[in-house]
């Protein structure tokens, strides 16, 4: 069955060039989560790299290593990061496209808002944290509680796929979340709440309403107020948060490949 297939993991910064339609291409930019890395998307730039799109994968400063402690770092650094690599690819493409993962699709929008982008795909949207409880805002919590302590541990991988969560807490991952951070991905969340009306770009949204991070009331405020005229929001049935590595990763593939090669 497709879901016990083993990925190869890897959270090495890639870059592979379409050299059959050089300076005409699409070009996709991949964007990961807070206190994650390249390795979340890797497989999605596998797939689309042989259909003839090139592909970039990038880490964020204070991303990218095993990190004991995930150091301190902020949206900003993120943003110039994300928007060096989208200006590079814009250089020598005709088109480029944005994948985002959880905080990925808050700076892919941000991105959209500024630059031109041929179309955004938002994985797991991070706008707001899980509520525990329907009245109860965990965005408070993480505001007061980043000025007794800077560090907190990180409850395990979100993802439901048992064989591929114990493949990724072998390769490694960040283990402890930096509460500066988080504090910056919501002030990040807030400014680009502002702006999604004002984008005009086709997007495709995939969201599993079983995700014990981001609340998934993110995902139906994207379909309703995005000023996109072509939008889609699909649901999964059995994932958790980590949708590109989890039990239907095969149907986010596809649905990504599908959409992007029908603009």
């Amino acid at each position: 069955m497709i879901e016990s297939q083993k990925l190869a993991l890897n959270n090495d910064p890639f870059y592979w060039p379409n050299h059959h339609q050089p300076f005409e291409g699409h070009a996709i930019l991949l964007l990961h989560g807070l206190g994650g890395g390249i390795y979340e998307l890797r497989p999605v730039g596998e797939t689309l790299y042989p259909q003839g799109f090139s592909v970039r994968g990038i880490n964020y400063p204070g991303h990218g290593e095993p990190y004991a402690k995930m150091p301190r770092s902020y949206w900003q650094d993120w943003y110039h990061h994300c928007e060096s690599a989208y200006l590079e690819l814009a250089q020598t493409h005709q088109h480029v496209s944005l994948i985002g993962f959880s905080t990925g699709c808050p700076l892919a929008l941000k991105l959209a808002h500024t630059y031109p982008v041929k179309s955004l795909v938002l994985l797991s949207p991070f706008l707001e944290i899980k509520r525990p409880l329907p009245m109860l805002r965990l965005e408070p919590l993480v505001h007061a509680t980043s000025h007794m302590t800077e560090y907190v541990p990180r409850l395990g991988l979100p993802i439901k796929d048992s064989q591929t969560r114990k493949d990724i807490e072998t390769f490694s991952y960040i283990k402890t979340f930096n509460l500066r951070s988080v504090q910056s991905a919501l002030s990040l969340i807030n400014e680009v709440k502002s702006l999604v009306p004002k984008i005009d770009t086709s997007t495709l949204i995939i969201q599993s309403p079983h995700d014990r991070v981001v609340d998934p009331s993110g995902a139906h405020f994207l379909n309703a107020h995005l000023g996109s005229i072509q939008k889609e929001l699909y649901w999964l049935k059995r994932s958790d948060h980590l949708i590109t590595l989890d039990l239907e990763r095969e149907i986010v593939y596809s649905k990504i490949l599908e959409f992007l090669s029908t603009l």
